[in-house]
């Protein structure tokens, strides 16, 4: 979020609780000037300290988290018929938190096509070590139990 949003969002809250630019200045423990620059947009930086203590004053939450990427860290060519192999804890991980539904039906696949079961333990560790800090891995962790019911077992014989 730039900081002309975070003023606006900042100056609108402050409103909502009808305080006033000192009112919220002085338990922020920042600037009148500082305050009102910032809400006007016309600041050009702000420290983490006091843009923690406005939101807190305000009872905006500041969370910090990496951008979310338009694409995954890698191409999913690994999604492949001969996948199973080439699927690194790395991969499946990349492919969960930063995959189209493309690319999670080419894991699908690969999971429902290794005999071995080792893709599938993989992707079971990958997707329990990350489920509670990303939404989509949570989805996958919650849909995955589902996937593999659908494998194919492991030796079985054609009658």
């Amino acid at each position: 979020m730039q900081l002309h949003a975070l003023g606006q969002l900042i100056a609108a809250r402050r409103r909502a609780k009808g305080l006033t630019l000192q009112q919220l200045a002085s338990a922020a423990r920042v600037g009148r000037s500082t305050l009102a620059a910032l809400e006007a947009g016309t600041l050009a930086e702000l420290g983490y300290a006091k843009v923690a203590r406005l939101c807190a004053a305000v009872g905006l939450t500041l969370e910090a988290r990496p951008p979310p990427l338009a694409a995954p860290l890698m191409p999913h060519r690994h999604l492949t018929q001969a996948a199973g192999r080439e699927l690194t804890k790395a991969a499946i991980e990349d492919i969960i938190i930063r995959g189209d539904f493309a690319a999670w039906r080419g894991l699908v696949r690969s999971l429902r096509a290794d005999q071995t079961g080792r893709l599938a333990k993989r992707a079971q560790t990958v997707a329990a070590a990350i489920r509670s800090s990303d939404p989509k891995a949570q989805t996958f962790a919650t849909l995955l139990p589902g996937v593999l019911r659908g494998r194919k077992p492991t030796g079985a014989a054609g009658g």
